[in-house]
């Protein structure tokens, strides 16, 4: 035994990283897996904790997987999840009834995101606390279902988490090589989630104000290439967008033009309007543009449709300066459904929080028990606080991070999942104020990661034996269509166990 632990050590102290990236890989997918395995939904191209966009996304990439050109539609979601979808149909085969196997790849497209967040934080959190963030986000229950389902999010998570392994390894600027990764981070990232584009001016800012003694004409040099590289990326999608935009223009002559220019989709305007109004509620509401014709689809026909198509930005900024009151309350409503994330707990029971609550339209389940939230609020902003001083400064690319998201919330919609989508960012953050707490002693900087670790561990070990027994039941309730009978998936929906 002694003699196994002598090779164990020195085979970390040979291959720290691999050793590190192997072991939070294997892990991660363990626990994808066995949640899977006590899931009732495993077999559906949705969780019953997340429906989303799953339909839309499954339709697309029988289209792409079956080399079928759809007709000129508006671009309204981002190409490269539903591409990616696609394409594991074609590898594995349509699907027929089961959704598992795709459900699985997305599982271990999720633990990769988990590996490669580990090889970054190491450098900012070192190696104890680096496991204990890695811990959290594979053992994360928002995580678990978002990583088992059909939604972007498993996707841009580990663009975004490339992203910042690649700003904080090139501090000074990147080299030809990293402007080259960096671009296609960020280009890729954006054909997955238009808001990344919006990320590029936040790590500009964050290299200007680092960047040390490199002269002013190395650093846009180098950080140009970066921001080259991803418009090229950009370009072949952009370029399809012109042509679609312009033969609907010459579809509808009579009517308003829309812009040809649409790097990734078209719905910045139309989503702005629908998500502050009088009747906005904070989460996705679509009400708006549902009266005004079309069943609730979008019509680029229809005139009034076309209005908020075109002018959507101004006509919410309208409302908001005549309504500033309704305004700052929508504000803080979008902000508190995406910090309802941090209510969410761990493992496949979403412990302590349990799992009765409720999933609100084209979002995340969130908790009947809150008890989580506020107190990681305060982690937060003690770690956001704490970046912003010369010890921890590298901390304050994460802050920007969630600064960047936290401005995109209140522009548009409150999503749960968003905040989970950087998970990457936010970990290091909420760990940061215990970092620099057990710093100072170096026995405590050892032995609280050590013991928060064996203690995550335990999540495994519950995950395994609900494997081992049926799929768990759960209950429903919400608004039901009229004619089938059958709960409306992208309304809100109460969930509770049997």
């Amino acid at each position: 035994m002694r003699r196994f632990v002598v090779s164990a050590r020195e085979l970390w102290q040979r291959h720290p990283v691999a050793l590190g990236v192997a072991v939070t890989f294997s892990l991660s997918l363990l626990l994808r897996w066995l949640y899977l395995q006590s899931a009732p939904d495993r077999a559906w191209p949705f969780s019953i904790f997340f429906y989303g966009d799953s339909r839309f996304f499954h339709t697309y990439a029988l289209e792409h997987a079956r080399g079928l050109e759809s007709s000129a539609t508006l671009p309204y979601h981002p190409p490269l999840f539903p591409w990616l979808l696609g394409l594991l149909y074609r590898v594995l085969g349509e699907p027929q009834g089961n959704a598992y196997p795709y459900k699985l790849c997305l599982a271990a497209l999720s633990a990769s995101t988990v590996a490669l967040s580990w090889t970054w934080w190491r450098g900012l959190l070192g190696t104890a606390w680096s496991f204990v963030a890695a811990g959290l986000f594979a053992a994360s229950f928002g995580w678990l279902v978002l990583s088992t389902t059909y939604s972007n999010e498993v996707l841009y998570a580990f663009f975004l988490t490339a992203t910042l392994a690649l700003v904080l390894r090139h501090r000074s600027g990147p080299t030809p090589v990293g402007a080259v990764l960096l671009g296609l981070a960020m280009g890729l990232g954006s054909l997955t989630r238009a808001e990344h584009l919006y990320l590029w001016p936040f790590l500009l800012a964050w290299a200007w104000l680092y960047r040390g003694s490199t002269p002013l004409t190395s650093l846009a040099t180098r950080w140009g290439a970066a921001v080259l590289v991803s418009a090229l990326v950009l370009a072949p999608w952009a370029l399809r967008n012109a042509r679609v935009l312009q033969e609907l223009n010459a579809s509808t002559p009579a009517l308003e033009p829309l812009p040809v220019m649409a790097p990734v989709t078209v719905y910045g305007p139309i989503n702005f309007a629908m998500a502050n109004h009088a009747g906005a509620t904070g989460g996705f509401t679509p009400d708006s543009v549902n009266q005004l014709g079309q069943d609730g689809h979008l019509d680029v026909a229809n005139t009034a449709q076309r209005h908020l198509l075109l002018h959507g930005y101004a006509v919410g900024l309208a409302w908001m300066r005549e309504h500033p009151a309704d305004a700052a309350r929508l504000w803080s409503a979008k902000l508190g459904r995406w910090l309802d994330g941090l209510s969410l707990g761990l493992g496949a029971s979403n412990l302590p929080s349990g799992l009765s609550g409720s999933r609100a339209p084209v979002d995340l389940f969130v908790p009947e028990g809150g008890a989580l939230k506020w107190p990681l609020v305060a982690l937060l902003v003690a770690g956001v606080l704490l970046s912003v001083t010369p010890r921890w400064r590298a901390f304050s690319l994460l802050s920007l991070v969630v600064l960047h998201r936290a401005l995109i919330t209140a522009a548009f919609f409150g999503y749960t999942r968003g905040l989970l989508t950087i998970f990457p960012a936010l970990l290091p953050l909420l760990l940061l104020p215990l970092v620099a707490l057990t710093a100072r002693r170096p026995a405590l900087a050892l032995r609280v990661p050590a013991v928060a670790g064996v203690l995550l561990l335990l999540l495994w070990v519950e995950a395994g034996a609900l494997a081992l027994g049926a799929p768990r039941g759960f209950m429903a309730s919400g608004s039901t269509d009229r004619t089938s009978g059958k709960l409306i998936q992208d309304d809100w929906v109460r969930i509770w166990p049997k």
